[in-house]
């Protein structure tokens, strides 16, 4: 397994999912997944998603679409959640890329809905700190850092509250897994794309990191 876990007793359960490790995914061109030396598959071109190689990717980027992920419940049986937090480092996608470039990213965790938040621009034009040197500045280069984070108080991005939904109704105990899963909706205002940055390019080292806290029942 590729994934990363961690506990403490402070009852926290951190796992770094690679990106390119998702479950499903439908997308649309232009659309293409990169390893850290090369293309995996051929760009735009849907099918390239299914390669066996897709774990390996650390860039994923489409028009409209998802991809979603299964993280593995490691909450102890008997114990109760209290936050679920996720981040990522993400931005629009447009061709090459173009710092005036709004889209509309949608979350989903457990298959609700969280919000949709408007990506500015698809960065480029300067070389990020962890982009390969093989792949062109005139390329996607790196996102901004998102954190979605549920409480029993409602839904938070980047500490704005964005939801009355809380960590109850996702029914987190109820599942094997914690699916989430991110896209841009075809009926959205500002269609512009997704891209998503593993540990080898951008300006962060991770993945999609989620963060689990749980108490002890008594």
């Amino acid at each position: 397994m590729f994934h990363e876990e961690q506990s403490s007793s402070e009852n926290v359960s951190i796992i770094d999912m690679p990106v390119g490790d998702y479950i499903d995914c439908d997308v649309e061109p232009g659309c293409g997944i990169v390893s850290e030396s090369d293309y995996i598959g051929m760009q735009d071109d849907p099918r390239s998603f299914f390669n066996l190689d897709h774990r390996n990717a650390q860039l994923i980027y489409f028009r409209t679409g998802y991809v979603e992920y299964k993280f593995p419940n490691n909450t102890p049986y008997g114990s109760e959640v209290r936050e679920l937090e996720f981040s990522a480092e993400i931005c629009s996608e447009a061709p090459y890329h173009k710092l005036d470039w709004p889209s509309d990213i949608t979350l989903w965790i457990n298959h609700i809905e969280i919000c949709t938040w408007t990506s500015p621009s698809d960065f480029g034009g300067d070389r990020a700190l962890l982009t390969p040197m093989w792949w062109s500045t005139n390329n996607s280069q790196y996102g901004l850092m998102k954190r979605w984070k549920i409480t029993d108080s409602g839904c938070f991005l980047d500490g704005m509250k964005v939801s009355d939904k809380t960590i109850k109704d996702f029914q987190i105990n109820e599942k094997p897994y914690i699916a989430f899963k991110i896209g841009v909706k075809k009926t959205a205002d500002n269609v512009g794309g997704l891209n998503l940055f593993g540990k080898k390019y951008g300006n962060y080292e991770q993945g999609i990191l989620m963060r689990l806290s749980y108490s002890n029942k008594k």
